[in-house]
């Protein structure tokens, strides 16, 4: 024991040479070292020199069942493992060296992270666990503190050291493990464990990404083991409103008590959030409100008899093309006013009578209901006032000049009209059931998730909600038949069977 750190003291251990302490864990303690035979900087990960007696033994068993375990594992999102031995009675691993954070980090200093994030760590961390699965090698300790950030936002997978230890779990009078993100299976301390218990414990860790606290907590470890065994948390939208519904589902899935219950495996699981991540990307904001198409003209009488931008937005059509009617019924007396005042003899009319027409089209802002159809009301016209006395001719002075004629006032026609396109209609939803085809013989009650559907035949299929279904197919002659189906949107999937005679 002694010369074990003294050779950690002197800066070596066999042939690495050590550059610093990494972090410590329950093991031991992690070096960052450099292998001068190919020069690489790695992580050197040792057992804690300090322990004696008969736990160690203990610990350098799964020390060394971690590089077992990882050793033969070669995945993006599984840590590598190059080298394992024992120096100066000191075991050791050199493993990648990972320039990132722990995701027990992140949430620490950013929790909860935005969907879309938390979604895309845990499909690549499912991503890897399928790989060792597929390989025979169960992680069970999944929890933030063992899933490294790289700097390029890849997750990876770390300490292995008690994948698939069966009987050694059980260290020092405590189950190995971390209680807030075990499985049920794993707290009973059930022997066969497959790779559904991981799966638990990954949906504990997408559960804190999303809403940044654990699903399961207590002040005592018994504690935070009953909830895992008893409690069903609150869906991750009841903390964080951003959780969209699917995610709700797929969390909740994840953390069903029964290893049945969930995904079938890390794969299948993968695939579900690769899936949920692209819609994610693919979401638009939401759209702001549709406004109604409405014809818009520069001239638009309501411009120039002043009504308020709300009063012109909320007017009917048909008040606005009378407004129009009664402005060029206004321009035409206008014009009838004038060629009167310009008969000989006659004063030239007072400037200041002239816009009077257009004054009393002003109070418009409450249009009449119904108005008058718009030709009758423009060829109404005012009665033509009383001709003026004639001024009396005078000798000695000529009459004054007329004054110059009015512009003649022509009806304003309509600039072109700027149409506002309504927005497109969105493409229709995609299918959300899936159908169960059946075919019994010779025939059969269908109950599906414990509900009479009816019997087959005549019934034929069953259409159902995405999701797992218990089916179940009874004949009072014979032993009913159950199975489950795993539906997605727009999928179909047969269901056969025939009762021995």
């Amino acid at each position: 024991m002694q010369e074990a750190s003294q050779a950690i003291v002197t800066g070596r251990l066999g042939r690495y040479e050590l550059l610093g302490e990494l972090g410590r864990g329950a093991m031991g303690v992690v070096f960052r070292a450099r292998d001068p035979i190919i020069d690489r900087v790695v992580a050197l990960k040792t057992i804690d020199p300090g322990r004696s007696g008969e736990a160690k033994p203990r610990f350098a068993e799964r020390f060394f069942q971690e590089a077992r375990s990882a050793g033969r594992l070669n995945h993006p999102n599984i840590v590598t493992i190059y080298d394992a031995g024992e120096a100066g009675g000191e075991a050791y691993i050199a493993m990648e060296y990972l320039e990132g954070t722990s995701l027990r980090q992140m949430l620490d200093e950013q929790a909860p992270l935005p969907a879309q994030r938390a979604v895309e760590i845990a499909g690549q961390v499912a991503r890897g666990l399928a790989y060792a699965h597929e390989h025979g090698v169960v992680h069970r300790d999944i929890k933030p503190a063992n899933i490294i950030i790289q700097r390029n936002r890849r997750p990876k997978i770390t300490d292995f050291g008690i994948a698939r230890l069966g009987e050694a779990d059980v260290l020092a009078g405590s189950r190995a493990g971390s209680p807030k993100y075990m499985s049920p299976e794993q707290i009973r301390g059930d022997g066969a464990l497959d790779g559904r218990s991981d799966l638990f414990s990954l949906g504990a860790v997408l559960y804190e990404m999303l809403t940044g606290r654990q699903p399961f907590a207590g002040v005592e470890v018994i504690d935070i083991m009953r909830a895992v065994l008893e409690s069903t948390p609150a869906p991750p939208s009841a903390h964080n409103a951003a959780v969209p519904p699917e995610l709700d589902a797929l969390v909740m899935r994840m953390l069903a008590k029964r290893p049945d219950e969930r995904h079938p495996s890390a794969r299948w699981l993968y695939r579900e959030l690769r899936q949920l991540e692209e819609r994610l990307e693919k979401t638009p904001p939401a759209p702001p409100p549709r406004a109604e198409a409405r014809k818009v003209s520069v001239d638009d009488p309501t411009l120039v008899i002043g009504v308020p931008e709300p009063s012109r937005a909320a007017a009917p059509a048909r008040a606005s093309r009378f407004v129009g009617w009664v402005a060029a019924s206004a321009a035409l007396v206008a014009l009838v006013v004038a060629a009167i005042a310009l008969v000989p003899g006659d004063a030239p009319p007072p400037v200041a009578q002239t816009p009077a027409p257009i004054v009393a089209a002003a109070p418009v802002a409450e249009p009449p209901a119904p108005p008058p159809p718009p030709p009758e009301v423009a060829v109404e016209t005012p009665p033509e006032p009383a001709p003026r006395p004639k001024a009396p001719l005078r000798a000695a002075k000529k009459p004054p000049p007329p004054p110059p004629p009015a512009p003649v006032v022509e009806p304003s026609q309509p600039l072109p009209v700027v149409e506002v396109a309504p927005l497109p209609r969105p493409a229709p939803p995609p299918p959300q059931t899936g159908r169960v085809v059946l075919a019994v013989s010779p025939w059969g009650e269908v109950y599906v998730n414990g509900k009479l559907r009816g019997t087959t035949p005549p019934l034929a299929e069953v259409e159902l909600p995405p999701g797992r279904h218990r089916i179940e197919i009874r004949n009072s002659a014979q032993l009913p038949y159950h199975t489950f189906v795993e539906l997605h949107a727009g999928e179909t999937q047969p269901i056969r069977h025939a009762f021995s005679n």
